[in-house]
């Protein structure tokens, strides 16, 4: 809802007054400016939140219109040309028609937004770009920078072995948990791994573990769930022969 002022000379909203103004139909000298901006700041203070941009542009008419209204009521100066306020009327009225412009164009763009038509059609011919120069080459002068090429190239670099790390198999997991039980008749799962195991590591030898359980050779316990596993000497020897290895 546009803002309104009612005053004893004009009642209506503020573009209007400015209008009227812009026009020569209303004398700003009727009109009391400082009952003008008590209401604005009355209707400032009864809204949760204001607009910089509108306040702004309502300071900048205000002093506008204050100083015009006080070179037509005081005294002018005998050596002050008298052209002088029509100046600043002029400079006051390019202003209002500039404002009414940038307002009639809002509007026009509101009301298309609100008509879906988001997207314009370019006018302007797109811009003309120069030819590009035509290639000509002759047969010799690719043959030259095939040649060029040929020499530019450098010899291939000699293949460097893949050298692999020593993979873990089963069966030497086996041998590990039969050297430990003959030391000992439990012992932890964990006391197979190195200090920093990795995944494969880890895998094969509780495959390993695994594998020999099935074959009775070990017993395994774990009393509380994802609590350590202790491996014992079971029923059935363990073998680690080369020729067994596969089947481990």
């Amino acid at each position: 809802m546009p803002y309104a002022v009612t005053l004893p000379e004009f009642t209506g909203p503020l573009d209007l007054l400015l209008r009227l103004i812009e026009r020569a139909e209303l004398d700003i000298t009727t009109i009391a400016l400082a009952s003008v901006a008590d209401q604005y700041l009355a209707h400032v203070r009864t809204l949760e939140e204001v607009e910089p941009r509108e306040l702004a542009e309502f300071v900048s008419m205000a002093a506008r219109l204050i100083l015009i209204k006080s070179r037509a009521l005081l005294p002018r100066s005998p050596t002050t040309p008298a052209e002088a306020g029509d100046e600043d009327a002029g400079q006051l009225v390019a202003q209002l028609e500039l404002y009414r412009r940038f307002k009639q164009a809002a509007e026009v763009l509101r009301r298309w937004q609100d008509q879906g038509r988001s997207t314009f059609v370019r006018l302007a011919p797109p811009p003309l770009l120069p030819a590009p120069a035509p290639i000509s080459y002759r047969i010799t002068d690719l043959l030259h920078a095939l040649e060029r090429r040929r020499q530019l190239q450098l010899p291939l670099a000699q293949p460097e072995p893949i050298v692999l790390a020593p993979r873990l198999t089963v069966a030497e997991v086996a041998e590990r948990i039969r050297a430990r039980l003959e030391r000992t008749a439990w012992f932890d799962f964990t006391d197979l791994l190195s200090n920093d195991p990795t995944t494969e590591e880890v895998i094969v030898s509780f495959w390993a573990m695994l594998e020999l359980l099935k074959r009775r050779a070990i017993v395994v316990e774990q009393t509380m769930l994802f609590g350590p596993i202790l491996i014992g000497r079971g029923t059935a020897p363990i073998v680690t022969e080369p020729a067994d290895e596969d089947e481990l």
